[in-house]
């Protein structure tokens, strides 16, 4: 990898020392010109264009697919990491007694949809975190025969502790709980295959490390559970004939066998040429997961060596959270200096992808 090569594609970097990708991720070049292609086909052809919009589509189903080892058929194009979560939570069928598990780290996206669920009589229950740490035996605590989904993201949003996607699965199994998973913290950064970690469903927004656009996001379910849900909000792209519109069967409409049937209505085609020019891009590279752990264990090291509280557990990905003195104050002034990083948990977040290097964490550290 060449990556001279991979900066000179990404504008931000001659302006900024860009340190905020668990917050919103800028653009590559080639990423820009898929967003401009399709602006110019919509703008001129409209309509005329639609069915290359739907194969375009299809052909991001199978990169996305690739992406995460799954299949094409368990991919759906929703709007964000939320709706993917409401969609699980309100379709599974709840039983007297039954609970759902997650945690007092995760985004409000992963929680209140889980935490409304008592308004059905869903038991909830919250893990509560130790020093920055979800502890393996506070889930074995708190997931029983009675669980019927235990929500988790992987990397969680302000400190950047890393939950063991693998033992949390075989927790899940062994009590015949659905394990759903927000990735938005991790895909892109880190490697994830659903087959290897047995999820069930996962929810992911694109704009954050995977270098793509708001509007978009990437609804996984594993194969063979698509039979047995139905979607709790349909629509014409639900059906398995999507284009027969005019003359489904309307005493027995036919829904899609695949991930397909949670698309209501129309897709963002923008988002998802944005999507698809993103995920070649990262393709292109090599070693993105050891990098950004390289990078992120350089600034580990390097604040503590400078005497700052350092928030993020040694269970880590990408996100570096350290304890400063007024912490809001601190990233304006670093954004005068150009340098982008983001304020969570009373601390300074960091969040370096592949393309940044360790001297733009050394500028970063002689600002502070």
């Amino acid at each position: 990898m060449n990556l001279d090569h991979i900066r000179e594609q990404i504008p931000t970097s001659k302006k900024y020392v860009y340190l905020n990708h668990a917050a919103c991720a800028p653009l590559p070049t080639p990423v820009v010109n898929a967003q401009k292609q399709y602006l110019e086909t919509r703008a001129l052809e409209a309509e005329t264009a639609f069915d290359s919009w739907l194969e375009h589509a299809e052909k991001t189903r199978k990169v996305v697919a690739d992406f995460i080892h799954a299949s094409p058929e368990e991919i759906a194009f929703l709007k964000n990491t939320s709706e993917g979560i409401n969609v699980v939570a309100n379709m599974l069928d709840y039983q007297k007694g039954d609970n759902v598990v997650t945690t007092d780290l995760e985004f409000p996206s992963n929680y209140m949809p889980w935490f409304y669920l008592q308004r059905k009589g869903v038991e909830f229950r919250m893990i509560k975190n130790k020093n920055g740490k979800l502890l393996l035996e506070d889930y074995e605590k708190a997931i029983d025969d009675n669980t019927k989904c235990v929500a988790v993201s992987h990397v969680e949003f302000a400190t950047g502790f890393k939950n063991d996607l693998q033992a949390l699965a075989e927790l899940c199994t062994d009590h015949n709980a659905y394990f759903f998973v927000d990735p938005i913290q991790s895909l892109g950064a880190l490697n994830l295959d659903v087959r290897k970690t047995h999820v069930d469903f996962f929810s992911s927004g694109c704009y954050k490390w995977l270098l793509s656009e708001l509007g978009i996001s990437i609804f996984y379910i594993r194969k063979e559970l698509i039979h047995q849900f139905t979607p709790p909000v349909i629509g014409w792209f639900s059906l398995k004939d999507y284009e027969n519109y005019e003359n489904f069967d309307r005493g027995d409409p036919e829904i899609a066998s695949t991930a397909r049937k949670f698309e209501c209505g129309n897709l963002n085609f923008y988002g998802i040429y944005t999507l698809h020019a993103s995920l070649t891009f990262l393709n292109q590279a090599s070693h993105i997961e050891e990098r950004v752990m390289n990078l992120s264990n350089y600034l580990i090291d390097n604040v503590a060596q400078k005497g700052y509280t350092v928030q993020t557990p040694q269970e880590h990905a990408g996100i570096v959270n350290f304890k400063v003195k007024n912490p809001g104050k601190t990233v304006k002034t670093l954004q005068k200096d150009n340098i982008i990083v983001s304020s969570r948990a009373q601390g300074i977040r960091v969040s370096a992808h592949f393309w940044n290097t360790t001297e733009e964490l050394d500028v970063l550290l002689k600002a502070l």
